[in-house]
């Protein structure tokens, strides 16, 4: 009652749940119980399926009751089980390792709908924390895989490390959307343990203005690296083109990371992790163009601008949505 419950009241707020279905799975250690448990969840969710969003046989599940290669095994066999009775999209688990090899050796083949995967949270290294914004990019376009889920990255109050800058947070999202993930989660420790409310999490209240800046399909968009021939804009770490700052030491100008994609005349760039100096942008082709505050929507600048013009954009918030049309 409980779960039926909270399905829909999800859903009276304009939301859909995902159902992780085992979490410490050795408490039913065994196999047909396990089913048995899968088959009563199905029946207590028939007639709800349009506010279910996925349902995720298991969280994190080497560590959680399927260890092993016995466990890959029962993963596949349990997603197929699912997949063979209910429309709602099915996921297996986030596989330990963070590798694409580790994520084709569960999904692949399988009957899953969707990868779930938890990318890096290590903030440790010279990017600074952009690090986990940017891991994603990695499994859009791994062989066999279907659309990939940042599924459980680093937020307010995640374990081994937590983020509470909101510009990280939000990039986070729009990177992923960007690099062709269609799911993010706000990972916090509200919607964790319950402990904190969740409107008292860093960030929370920060991703409100991207549903209207953001194309709704821009994870189908043609992907780019922000240094590929065909992105919008060559980008320069002090007085070098085509590189990021974290390749050169000691930089004053530039990013970690501008990314973008396209889709016909029409683009999204994506200037990250900017320096304190700026970053020097310069257009490929004729185009228009808004730059946009991630974090308040507001233009920052609104322009035309010839192909092989140059232009800085000041650190602000230390990340900005460029979106624009090519006018030749």
């Amino acid at each position: 009652r409980q779960l039926s419950d909270l399905i829909d009241i999800v859903a009276e707020h304009g939301m859909r749940t995902q159902i992780t279905i085992f979490a410490d799975a050795q408490l039913m250690p065994g196999k047909d119980a396990r089913i048995e448990h899968m088959a009563a969840l199905l029946e207590l969710i028939a007639g709800r399926e349009g506010k279910v969003m996925m349902l995720e046989v298991a969280n994190e599940a080497w560590q959680n009751g399927f260890p092993g290669c016995e466990g890959i095994a029962d993963l596949r066999e349990f997603g197929k089980y699912l997949a063979g009775r209910t429309s709602i999209p099915v996921a297996l688990s986030a596989p330990p390792g963070g590798t694409n090899a580790v994520l084709q050796e569960l999904n692949c083949e399988s009957a899953a709908d969707i990868a779930t995967e938890h990318f890096s949270r290590d903030i440790g290294t010279v990017e600074g924390g952009w690090l986990p914004v940017r891991d994603c990019w990695r499994v859009a376009f791994a062989a066999g895989l279907p659309p990939a889920s940042s599924n459980e990255p680093i937020g307010p109050g995640s374990s081994v490390s937590a983020e509470n800058d909101p510009i990280k947070l939000v990039s986070a999202a729009v990177f992923a959307y960007i690099a062709g993930l269609p799911f993010y989660v706000y990972h916090s420790s509200a919607g964790v343990k319950g402990l904190e409310p969740f409107e008292s999490m860093p960030g929370a209240g920060d991703y409100m203005h991207l549903r209207a800046i953001l194309p709704p399909d821009l994870p189908s968009w043609a992907r780019n690296d922000g240094l590929q021939a065909d992105a919008p804009f060559r980008v320069y770490c002090d007085d070098r083109p085509d590189c990021y700052w974290p390749d050169h030491p000691g930089a004053t100008r530039g990013c970690v990371r501008a990314c973008g994609a396209t889709k016909g005349a029409e683009f999204v760039a994506f200037p990250m992790g900017i320096l304190d100096g700026g970053v020097e942008l310069e257009a490929r082709r004729a185009m228009a163009l808004q730059v946009l505050d991630p974090l308040s929507g507001a233009v920052v600048q609104d322009a035309t601008k010839k192909a092989g013009a140059r232009f800085v954009l000041a650190k602000g918030p230390g990340a900005y949505i460029i979106k624009g049309r090519y006018i030749e």
